[in-house]
């Protein structure tokens, strides 16, 4: 137990009390002649501020926003900017590293109209992907004993673990490529589509990963299509849509998120809370907006829902926000200083 009776500090620097450094944005006056208890609030508060402080240089260094990677952003970097530097490789097929690597390795094969192979667990010898022949479908009945290397490809390196486990087991001849790079990993890979820095979120494994248990979600737009404009005017209308719209089954959270924050109304809650039961969508909270400030809501519909999603993401111990509107992600991110990932804002 600290010694909180105890203040040594004259100034900013090292407090040997709190074991931290204190930089000239922390009143330590204010410390010094608090009381006892106060004391530990004091400080919590400023560390929480320094962490913001430290999200925010991130947030300056990614031109103010966090990247969200969707399913269209992979298939058209593998086309647009991976598969200009493969298309003249001498190859004989591709290996997708499981599981998100079979995703690029897919795509790739297709339009090289190569085979697909995959790795024995065992022997890690590689055997291609065979159904009504030996390489693949009918289209591949009449592809020959190819000759070439291997394309050995992922979704991401980050460490570039994955890469180099492969690496030192294969044993045929190969190139190695992924589609997004960490900045550190870039000479891991022979080629790459774009060099993509944290923080980012990657659509096809965000909502069936542990993430989503850190992760504060927008409704509409998120885990449903946004009420189209004709349906908001009727109220009618409105629940009929609320009560019978399809989710969005890919992006279906696998696991408890840790919370929904929607600008809907309170009062439909009742038929929020079923439509998330029937489809197994399970989270620890859901808030939504009062009902008694609607006319409020609707004079300014950004800014208000916005305000209230970031208000309720500051007092959570959630480390992440899915918007599904970029104006208001806009808003959320720069009044919480924690990482807003939003769909419309993808590569």
């Amino acid at each position: 137990m600290k010694d909180m009776e105890r203040c040594i500090c004259t100034g900013t620097g090292y407090c040997e009390l709190h074991r931290a450094h204190i930089d000239r944005n922390f009143d330590f006056l204010a410390c010094k002649r608090a009381h006892p208890q106060e004391r530990e609030g004091i400080h919590k508060k400023y560390q929480i501020k320094r962490k913001r402080e430290e999200v925010r240089k991130v947030y300056l260094q990614m031109e103010g926003r966090d990247r969200f990677v969707t399913f269209n952003n992979l298939i058209e970097d593998c086309r647009d900017l991976l598969l200009p530097q493969i298309v003249n490789l001498n190859l004989k097929g591709v290996l997708g590293i499981p599981r998100s690597g079979v995703l690029p390795a897919s795509v790739i094969a297709l339009w090289l109209n190569l085979p697909i192979y995959t790795m024995n667990k065992l022997s890690y010898d590689l055997e291609p992907m065979s159904a009504f022949s030996d390489f693949g479908g009918y289209r591949m009945k009449d592809y020959g004993n190819p000759e070439g290397k291997i394309l050995v490809i992922d979704d991401t390196t980050f460490s570039g673990k994955a890469i180099e486990l492969v690496r030192s087991k294969i044993k045929e001849d190969a190139f190695y490529a992924t589609v997004y790079t960490h900045p550190a990993s870039v000479d891991k890979v022979d080629f790459f589509a774009k060099i993509l820095p944290p923080p980012h979120a990657l659509e096809w494994n965000l909502f069936n990963s542990t993430y989503v248990e850190r992760t504060l979600l927008d409704f509409d737009g998120i885990l449903c299509p946004n009420v189209p404009h004709e349906k908001c005017i009727n109220e009618k209308d409105y629940i009929d849509y609320i009560k019978n719209v399809e989710p969005f089954y890919h992006r279906m959270p696998k696991s408890t998120c840790c919370g929904i924050v929607t600008a809907r109304l309170e009062k439909y809650r009742d038929i929020t809370e079923g439509w998330l039961k029937k489809y197994g969508i399970e989270y620890l909270s859901l808030i939504m907006y009062p009902t008694e400030r609607e006319d409020v809501r609707n004079k300014n519909h950004i800014q208000e829902a916005a305000n209230f999603k970031a208000k309720h993401f500051v007092e959570s111990d959630a480390d992440f926000f899915i918007e599904s509107e970029r104006a208001e992600a806009i808003i959320i991110r720069r009044e919480s200083g924690k990482l807003v990932f939003c769909p419309e804002e993808s590569l």
